[in-house]
């Protein structure tokens, strides 16, 4: 326990946070002004634009892919970072995480409609579909967070030293989760520099594998991280009603997790599916709660 106290400050305090996210930001506005440089000198005629893409002129609007990836992988920090502070919080940020990897995916689906081949009725129902979902997904999180802030007050029956060891194992899983993050961030970019790249779109098609194959296999990890979350909550609750809330976000994050291997639609469908079956756990956890008071 006191080695946790130890490594848990280095890694999560609410300093180390201010640190991480000013780190991602300037990455991500250096990334933009980079990108937006080298495609004004493609334009320009200074830089052949075969540097560029294969064919063709870069479509100014592709450049908005990357750096809202890496302030996605921020969201990701966040999400450990409330770990042991509140459980539904944590999943809330789940929430968000998927919300924007949609935002990110209209961001590169929307440029692609420019071009005369792409522009059918296909993509635009695809692209209707995800700009609805998108929106459901924006209310959901807010009727979310809202059963959130309206938490029951109860007469707790177990002790402080109960309490204190059970946020202790919380920020045990959340250092592991940062180790895990580091690690796959670090293997998905080995994974990246095998790959051919000629040309500045390779490296964005190549980014946005190394994405989908994070995520992928991060949310499995996060699965994982929740089976033992409730575990843990035996021994800090007993009561039916919070076990079976925990048991409902293992099954959303689960859901979460199908999403990144369904296709078009069907993703946006599941996504709303795992965040309104999350919404529904949380207000009959909440509703259970106000009815035991009586």
């Amino acid at each position: 326990m006191k080695l946790i106290e130890k490594i848990y400050p280095i890694l999560l305090s609410p300093a180390k946070k201010t640190f991480i996210e000013i780190v991602f930001f300037r990455l991500a506005i250096a990334f933009f002004i980079l990108d937006s440089l080298l495609i004004a000198l493609v334009y320009l005629g200074v830089v052949p634009a075969s540097i560029y893409c294969h064919r063709g002129m870069p479509n100014p609007l592709s450049i908005i892919y990357t750096p809202f990836s890496i302030l996605l992988l921020y969201e990701v920090y966040l999400l450990i970072f409330f770990l042991p502070h509140s459980i539904t919080t944590y999943l809330g940020k789940q929430y968000e995480i998927i919300t924007l990897i949609l935002v990110r995916k209209l961001f590169y689906d929307i440029p692609q409609l420019l071009t005369p081949e792409a522009y059918n009725e296909k993509n635009i129902l695809h692209l209707l579909v995800s700009l609805g979902g998108l929106i459901a997904l924006c209310g959901l999180i807010f009727c979310f967070y809202r059963l959130a802030q309206n938490r029951e007050k109860h007469s707790f029956s177990y002790s402080n030293a109960i309490y204190e060891r059970f946020v202790a194992r919380k920020k045990a899983l959340s250092i592991v989760l940062v180790l895990i993050f580091f690690f796959l961030f670090i293997k998905s970019f080995w994974e990246l520099s095998k790959l051919h790249i000629s040309t500045v779109d390779d490296v964005a098609l190549g980014i946005r594998q190394m994405s989908n194959t994070f995520f992928n296999d991060f949310f499995v990890v996060l699965i994982l991280i929740e089976v033992l979350l409730l575990l843990f909550t035996f021994s800090f609750s007993d009561k039916f009603s919070k076990v079976v809330r925990n048991s409902g976000f293992i099954i959303s994050t689960m859901l979460l997790k199908l999403s990144f291997r369904a296709e078009e639609n069907t993703t946006v469908f599941i996504m709303l599916i795992a965040t309104v079956f999350g919404v529904a756990i949380l207000w009959r956890y909440r509703l259970f709660g106000k009815k035991i008071d009586k």
